[in-house]
């Protein structure tokens, strides 16, 4: 199985598409869910109620609101949609060539930016306000997710269970019925596994978020830190690998 997949190339008007890398590993794609089940739950139960990752579950509660005449609910769910827009922009103009230039590793810059503003909110006073802790979630959890697309050669999310659970049914059922498929029960494995960190995430953060209030943060930071030091160990023997072939 290959560690490293290779994004699609993103063209710019006027640019020459660009290669970039972004590990698709089952080993990082379930630290990655795990890591958004349990902002998703720390945010909700910690920080207002509303969802860092799960923009349906905000645009139902966004909805729900309005129809009922309770502005002040509903308003405070649209800054997080706005703040994962805004990661999903940012993700993307990193992945241009121009940006390329200097941050020639986009999925690790996100990853490691990521890692650092969850470290830096679990320091946070409780008299703190939720808005602006849950824009900064919201922000780079997207850009992550913007950036890790890939689990082996299959698309599934890292911050958000709907898709991954889709894809779990269907490979199921295609590897069962009418005869069975090995590489559609592989690919449901690997789906059901991360339905399950994502699972495992909230069951987690439920747990522990009230109790260590902010410094919970730092069980999804230290499993996005795994999961750099994972991606980056094996994008630099990838590099190391490719320069022994090019001496050849």
């Amino acid at each position: 199985m290959a560690t490293e997949a290779e994004n699609s190339s993103i063209e710019n008007s006027g640019q020459t598409p660009v290669q970039v890398y972004s590990d698709n590993s089952i080993e990082v794609a379930t630290l990655l869910t795990l890591s958004g089940g349990f902002l998703d739950v720390f945010t909700y139960v910690g920080h207002g109620g509303v969802f860092a990752n799960s923009m349906t579950g905000n645009i139902v509660f966004l909805g729900m609101y309005t129809a009922m005449g309770d502005w002040h609910r509903a308003l405070q769910h649209i800054p997080p949609i706005a703040a994962f827009l805004a990661g999903v922009f940012i993700a993307y103009r990193m992945h241009l060539p121009s940006v390329l230039k200097y941050l020639p590793k986009p999925a690790l810059t996100c990853l490691g930016f990521e890692i650092i503003v969850l470290i830096a909110c679990s320091f946070l006073s409780d008299s703190f306000p939720d808005i602006p802790l849950v824009l900064a979630i919201s922000l780079v959890a997207a850009m992550q997710n913007s950036s890790f697309t890939k689990l082996e050669e299959w698309t599934y999310n890292s911050v958000m269970t709907t898709g991954n659970l889709r894809r779990f049914a269907e490979a199921f059922f295609r590897g069962t019925m009418p005869a069975r498929n090995p590489v559609a029960l592989r690919e449901a494995r690997m789906f059901g596994l991360v339905c399950i960190c994502f699972l495992a995430g909230a069951i987690l953060a439920a747990l522990t978020t009230k109790q260590l209030h902010d410094y919970a943060l730092f069980i999804p930071a230290g499993t996005l830190l795994i999961a750099f030091i994972i991606c980056w160990r094996r994008q630099k023997a990838k590099i190391l690998y490719l320069r022994i072939k090019k001496h050849d």
